[in-house]
């Protein structure tokens, strides 16, 4: 009997272990393609830029957003302002510019360093003038306010998409809406590349990102590849089609170099 329960006992143990390796190896899996589909979506724009390697780089993220209410004091826009600039850690060490029309008003703060510039602003954009009358500078009743930001970088690429977030939980947290977001990057290459090399650099950047072209010229003087993919949020739509990235080179005759631009969702003033 002894000897029977001794058997029934390492049976017993040994489907045990069988399960557990069994549960071990699906909760592998699983985790394997969780992590899998987490780095695919947050694969970053500046990993597929760093890829082509290219040499000198910036980076740029500008945003713009809408604040809710319509009208503003100055101290109130001085405050906005301050928030930010907060977020990001900047130090405002002068009073804003002031730049005013008639339909239009930006409060500025702007600072230049040797490895990044940055500008904040407040915009508002007054009602139109009706029945001959002008509205001037009032900010009242129809005005429409916007927060903007914009920060290049000479140096440290990837804290670009640490500003980005920064920026947009700040914008976020002021109850702004309307929240428009564009990451440009900037590379070269020594001399003028062959359009067979720029197209193995776009492959690289498309494979990358696993982005699919959406419209296309490839051409020597006219080259730019706008793209979609899941791998980027932000996207804009056009004639039905989204668009998230947007790659385009060209030549600086000056220094004799390639330029690569990288963007998303566009480049700004391309559409």
């Amino acid at each position: 009997m002894e000897q029977q329960s001794a058997v029934k006992r390492v049976n017993v143990t040994r489907w045990r272990l069988l399960w557990i390796l069994i549960a071990a190896a699906w909760l592998f899996v699983f985790l394997k393609l969780l992590v899998g589909a987490l780095f695919e979506k947050n694969t970053s724009l500046v990993a597929a830029f760093s890829v082509t390697n290219p040499e000198a780089i910036s980076a740029t993220v500008e945003i713009t957003a809408r604040y809710p209410e319509e009208s503003l004091t100055e101290e109130q826009k001085q405050q906005l302002i301050g928030a930010l600039a907060e977020e990001i850690l900047l130090t405002i060490e002068e009073e804003p510019e002031i730049i005013a029309t008639e339909t239009r008003q930006e409060m500025i703060v702007s600072k230049e360093a040797k490895a990044a510039s940055t500008e904040l602003k407040v915009i508002s954009l007054f009602p139109e003038q009706t029945d001959g009358q002008k509205t001037g500078i009032s900010i009242g009743a129809g005005t429409r306010n916007y927060l903007y930001a914009r920060i290049s970088l000479n140096e440290s690429l990837g804290t670009v998409l640490t500003y980005k977030n920064l920026l947009e939980e700040a914008l976020r947290g002021l109850s702004c809406t309307e929240i428009s977001t564009t990451i440009q990057l900037i590379g070269d290459y020594p001399g003028y590349l062959t359009l067979e090399r720029r197209n193995e650099i776009t492959e690289e950047i498309l494979q990358t990102l696993g982005a699919e072209v959406v419209y296309e010229y490839r051409e020597a003087d006219l080259y730019t590849v706008y793209a979609y993919t899941g791998s980027l949020d932000n996207y804009i739509t056009v004639e039905g089609k989204k668009i998230n990235l947007h790659i385009a080179m060209s030549q600086n005759e000056n220094r004799y170099r390639t330029i690569l631009y990288l963007a998303s969702p566009i480049l700004p003033d391309t559409w």
